[in-house]
């Protein structure tokens, strides 16, 4: 887990107690930093003479933010809106909030920048931590931090990107020589290619001598202050043949990277919380999107409930489903504050998960055992607990300090509210065919007009489908293991209701909105059938009132009820199925070989159904998931830094079903 950096202050200045070295120049840190790192890496000449609509930073040591805060500020000046600029750092010890707001206080030039910086600055939790820095000045382009907080090798092997500029901070070789070395100067090169440069303040031998091994040309250059010499370079192994990107790892989790369509026009089929969500990530690169739904409007499948939950269920080990969730729950948070700044439809209040057995009780104290995340979630006792909540509680829990109930179909409604997006409701998606320009054709129904009336005919190069279980119904996506759970959810007429934040457990009851108390869910294994039933009603009410008494107590029971069942999709993995997709009969045939041994190694590329992309699967916390998975397509459809680790992208690919297929001996489907 993340350890805090150890400082001491020294004329207000930070000073590393870990590595006894100071976090930037005691003369003047802003000006090092544009001298070494903006100046040596040729930037922003390269914005202006050689604009890009992504241009990608990487960072060895992310420290104060310095760095970032010049670059920032430099690209505010010569971007274009319809550019953006990926940051990604690496910070193993991160500053707490307030040493970092006290160390940005020695550049007011910078305020305007540390103060944004500050508002949107992570919990210090392990992993990736996405960050769409806000938007401090008109007519200029994006600027995305990647923070992950771990150690550097890790990063490395975790990234997926083309970086175009190289900033080796961090702290002196001879204080960290655990950063220096062949393992950070080969991954460079990983990552690098003929146009990537790359500048460091030290020029010491050994730095130099491990950058010329793996590709780059290095020269020396007078260095800051009192400094005799820095290194500049560029790397040059590149220029020759390219190898695939699948060869160093299983093929099917690597799609060969193609050119972004010229038109960059995509269609998405879907309106839930995927959909939409996949819609707005695109949108805002400037990709025209076509909305696709079969219902009146937006969230009328799993995404439609009055109140949804939005927090983390993590595992007591901390597996790598959990660092899924716990990103994608952070990601959504920092999106809903962004977009909808006045919390009229979804309030932050809290989120109690309680333990209402003791072999939960002792999962959750376990876990807080051996995992420090304090700024997201702590143990409470019960009468903690119904302090918290405003209501008496018999049990003790884990409270997420940010966890928060959201009214999805006003989030839907903000996601699609971009000028690049065109939503066709009532219309019903049929047949999806490809030609031979490998263009995607799409069969849609106005559901208004009679059987007799020619289907219209959508075309776009890429097509990305978020409709749930009902994905199966393309030709294409046929293999797909995934299964229908309807479930209901009960309303009942509550007025002033005492119940201060959200409760869950193997069952949720969430804050009164518009004068109506929510609360379930039931689950229908297998089913699709959305009928309201009184036996759902009472089921609910009955763990209302063995889980919640104190709420349940609160309400006129004999009031009428309401209700809403939806079906959620989930994967026998209970993974969402997120990124680009093989064609099945072709990829059984290629690695047959796997159904003989597992461990075969392959020495071709998986036959990968060139610009078609899945988001489904998300069960009952898409919320939590759905928005970083759009994030992850977008960025995959851009040619951009991924959002999550290259692990967790492999776990949820659709490819892997085709893979546990082909192990089993199973033939293509018939359809």
């Amino acid at each position: 887990m993340i350890k805090q950096a150890q400082i001491q202050w020294f004329d207000g200045s930070p000073v590393s107690t870990e590595f006894d070295d100071v976090y930037f120049s005691q003369a003047s840190g802003i000006d090092e930093t544009r001298y070494v790192f903006l100046q040596h890496n040729d930037l922003p000449q390269r914005w202006l003479e050689n604009p890009k609509s992504t241009f990608t930073i990487a960072e060895t040591g992310f420290g104060t933010g310095l760095n970032l805060l010049c670059a920032w500020q430099q690209w505010h000046e010569y971007s274009q809106p319809d550019q953006t600029l990926h940051f990604i750092s690496v910070e193993k010890y991160p500053l707490e909030k307030e040493s970092l707001k006290q160390a940005l206080l020695q550049w007011p030039e910078l305020t305007e920048f540390s103060e944004a910086l500050l508002s949107v600055y992570p919990p210090l939790v392990s992993g990736w931590h996405v960050i769409n820095l806000p938007s401090l000045k008109t007519n200029t382009g994006r600027v995305v931090l990647h923070l992950y907080l771990g150690d550097i090798h890790d990063w490395l092997n975790q990234m997926t990107a083309k970086v175009d500029a190289w900033f080796l901070d961090g702290f002196a070789p001879s204080k960290n020589p655990d950063m220096w070395g062949p393992h950070l100067y080969h991954a460079m090169a990983r990552l690098s290619d003929h146009h990537t440069t790359m500048a460091t303040f030290t020029a010491a031998g050994d730095v130099r001598r491990g950058l010329k091994a793996a590709g780059f040309t290095t020269q020396k250059a007078k260095g800051f202050g009192k400094k005799r010499e820095m290194l500049y370079g560029t790397y040059t192994a590149s220029q020759g043949p390219v190898a695939p990107t699948w060869i160093n790892e299983k093929p099917w989790f690597s799609p060969e990277v193609t050119n972004t369509p010229t038109d960059q026009h995509a269609m998405v089929i879907g309106a839930g919380i995927a959909g939409c969500a996949t819609a707005y990530s695109l949108a805002r690169r400037g990709w025209k999107v076509t909305l696709i739904d079969q219902n009146k409007g937006v969230a009328n499948g799993a995404s439609g409930n009055a109140q949804g939950v939005l927090y983390a269920k993590l595992a007591s080990d901390m597996n790598i489903q959990s660092e899924f969730y716990l990103a994608g729950y952070l990601y959504s948070l920092q999106l809903l504050k962004q977009m909808m700044p006045k919390r009229k439809n979804w309030d932050n209040c809290g989120v109690l998960q309680l333990a209402f057995s003791e072999k939960e009780r002792k999962r959750q104290q376990q876990f807080c055992e051996k995992f420090d995340l304090k700024d997201v979630v702590i143990p409470v006792s019960e009468a903690q607990a119904s302090e918290l909540a405003g209501t008496k509680l018999e049990h003790s829990g884990l409270y997420f300090k940010d966890g928060a109930w959201v009214y999805p179909t006003a989030w839907c409604e903000a996601l699609i509210n971009h000028p690049n997006i065109t939503f066709l409701s009532e219309h019903k998606a049929n047949k999806l065919l490809q030609n031979e320009q490998s263009q995607w054709r799409l069969s849609v129904d106005d559901i208004h007009l009679n059987s007799q009336n020619t289907p219209i005919e959508l075309c776009a190069d890429s097509v990305i489908i978020c409709c749930a279980h009902e994905a199966r119904k393309f030709s294409q996506l046929s293999f797909l293991p995934t299964k229908p759970i309807a479930g209901q959810v009960t309303q009942v007429p509550a007025q002033n209701m005492k119940l201060d934040m959200v409760l869950c457990g193997d069952s949720y009851v969430t804050p009164a909105h518009n004068d109506a108390l929510n609360f379930g869910a039931t689950y229908r294994l297998k089913s699709e059938n959305c009928d309201i039933t009184e036996a759902d009603h009472e089921a609910n009410l009955d763990k209302l009132n063995k889980n919640f008494p104190s709420v349940a107590h609160q309400l006129n029971q004999n009031e009428p009820t309401k209700g809403r069942v939806s079906v959620r999709c989930t994967t026998p993995d209970y993974i969402p199925i997120v990124g680009s997709v093989c064609e099945e009969s072709e990829f059984k045939q290629c690695f047959a070989e796997l159904n003989k041994s597992k461990h075969w190694r392959f020495f071709e590329a998986a036959p990968f159904l060139k610009g078609l992309y899945l988001n489904i699967g998300h069960g009952s916390r898409g919320l939590s998931s759905a928005p970083l998975c759009a994030e992850l397509i977008a960025a995959q459809m851009n040619h951009e830094p991924w959002p999550i680790t290259k692990t967790q992208s492999h776990m949820l690919s659709p490819n892997r079903f085709l893979v546990s297929q082909v192990i089993k001996g199973e033939s293509p489907t018939n359809r």
